[in-house]
């Protein structure tokens, strides 16, 4: 922005930041921040100042030990959450709660502001930066955390400010927060990314996040040491939006698109993403007490961009599922489905389909044309399901407990999948599953589901206390391309090093916890 700009909005901005009804950051917030800043501050020292607010220390240790973190140890102090998980994160869970008390919704007076909506947009963008972060390795993901949570704080001083005026700003935007800033320019003559950076510069965040904000819907203007958490910020806020809003179509294709441009993410692991950030996002919600109404239901959104692509003609029917020899119809238990050898057979059998199909396919224009169209639907899927801390499991239930963990694991596969897929016993507590013909994102998705599905429910088994244990799964999926290029990115080649990438993928996730990882390169490299 030009200092003539500057100066032209300073009259304004004053006005908003002056108004008696401004949130303020409590003291909580505002001391742990100067600390920080500090490079020579006691871990000690900064749990002293948030145990002085019991209500936030609550909330934080609360947060510590829920699945939105998914430690194998319980924090029993703010000191040790400090030392499992860090001053980064315990700082970005302090700032974030201070802020919600501050926009607290409350009274009767606030029932104008639509406070389910701003707190959903700010939930769910903070749980999106965190993932995209931890994904991506470009800027720290609690960094993008607290960035993506106070994106919009410009919005409720604006409200505070302007009133009803402001509000109807808000109507003619109907939802988009794009359009937003470009119709609050226009009535007001500020927008609340200006508003926002200066309220979070006079708290003395750090630089990083003030500059992400401020850039938050036009991240390519952002400074060259911000321009990592920027495109984070902004990108996350397209995964919110797709969450949020009535038809999310428009906003699905942006966030690929922006996914795919600024941080290489293919279609299967962004799909991956939106499961992920969804669940996190509704733990984050109960962590904070806040409304931010129903949970986003992933794949009808998934389908109905499909179903909509598909009426306007924008892509080409998928082909027919290859015939490869496998069983059609499997009995249902673990125990009697087909063994690993029988499982080496049939993906021996899927590439040499492949093969085959490849060098027999004509040369012609219009048959090269169709096989590159349908292409992306060709490839050899594979999913490897295990059953998380399967030897706790067993030594805690008994090898039928286990046994009746990989029943609900091959139900969950069977009911998802259907006659899409095969699957088979596998080493130790694993279930191997062979999708002849997907592409990334389909196999992305049914793992998700399967993953999602099992979590459901406990396991029923008559060797546990009650008649049922808790219990959750990782699933390792890997994909044998049909384009001889995305072959060379991620050095699948072999049914061997499919079956490898596989087992890559599901150490990864294993290390988690009831996760969905998809084999990408680096993955084998961080085992060697």
């Amino acid at each position: 922005m030009s200092h003539a700009n500057q100066n032209s909005l300073q009259p304004t901005l004053e006005r908003v930041l002056t108004c008696p009804k401004l949130p303020t950051l409590p003291v909580v917030a505002m001391r742990v921040l100067e600390l920080t800043a500090k490079p020579d501050v006691s871990l000690r020292e900064i749990a002293a100042v948030i145990e002085n607010d019991p209500a936030i220390a609550t909330k934080v240790l609360r947060t510590v030990n829920s699945s939105f973190y998914a430690l194998t140890h319980r924090c029993g102090s703010i000191q040790q959450a400090l030392a499992f998980l860090g001053l980064q994160t315990v700082k970005a869970l302090v700032l974030g709660f201070s802020l919600a008390r501050s926009v607290d919704g409350g009274g009767d007076d606030e029932v104008s502001f639509d406070f389910t909506d701003y707190w959903r947009r700010s939930i769910y963008s903070a749980a999106s930066a965190r993932e995209i972060a931890m994904l991506t390795h470009r800027c720290d993901p609690d960094e993008a955390f607290v960035a993506s949570l106070v994106q919009d704080i410009g919005m409720v001083a604006l409200w505070r400010a302007y009133g009803d005026r402001y509000l109807q700003v808000i109507d003619l935007a109907k939802g988009d927060h794009r359009r937003l800033s470009v119709l609050e320019q226009r009535s007001i003559e500020i927008d609340h990314t200006i508003v926002g950076a200066e309220m979070l510069s006079r708290w003395r965040f750090p630089e990083e996040v003030v500059e992400a904000v401020r850039c938050q819907h036009r991240s390519h203007e952002s400074a060259p040491n911000a321009i990592a958490l920027a495109r984070t910020v902004e990108l996350a806020s397209s995964a919110a939006a797709v969450l949020s809003v009535s038809k999310p179509h428009a906003e699905l294709t942006r966030f690929r698109r922006e996914g795919q441009e600024w941080f290489e993410i293919r279609p299967g692991p962004m799909t991956l993403l939106l499961q992920r950030i969804s669940d996190q996002a509704d733990e984050l919600s109960r962590a904070f007490g806040l409304d931010t109404g129903a949970s986003a239901d992933i794949d009808a959104i998934l389908r109905a961009a499909e179903e909509l692509r598909r009426g306007q003609g924008l892509v080409e029917p998928t082909i027919e599922a290859d015939e490869v020899e496998m069983p059609v119809a499997m009995p249902r238990g673990f125990a009697s489905i087909p063994d690993a050898r029988a499982f080496g057979t049939a993906l021996e059998a899927a590439f040499h389909r492949s093969a085959t199909q490849t060098a027999s396919a004509s040369m012609s224009t219009s048959a090269r044309a169709s096989t590159q169209r349908n292409d992306a639907r060709s490839g050899i899927g594979m999913m490897l399901v295990g059953i998380d801390r399967a030897r706790s499991v067993q030594d805690a239930y008994g090898a039928r407990g286990l046994e009746a963990a990989l029943d609900r694991a091959l139900d969950a596969v069977l009911a998802i999948g259907g006659g899409d897929v095969c699957a088979f016993r596998f080493v130790g507590a694993e279930i191997a599953v062979l999708l002849a013909c997907t592409d990334t994102e389909e196999l992305c998705r049914i793992a998700e589901l399967v993953r999602r599905r099992f979590a459901e429910n406990a396991v029923p088994c008559d060797t546990a206390s009650g008649g049922v244990f808790p219990a959750t799964i990782s699933i390792g999926a890997a994909i044998y391309e049909s384009d001889p290029g995305l072959r060379q990115e991620n050095c699948i080649q072999t049914p061997d090093q499919l079956v490898s990438a596989s087992m890559f993928a599901l150490t990864s996730g294993r290390r988690a916890h009831n996760r969905v990882v998809l084999f990408r390169r680096e993955h084998a490299a961080s085992e060697q």
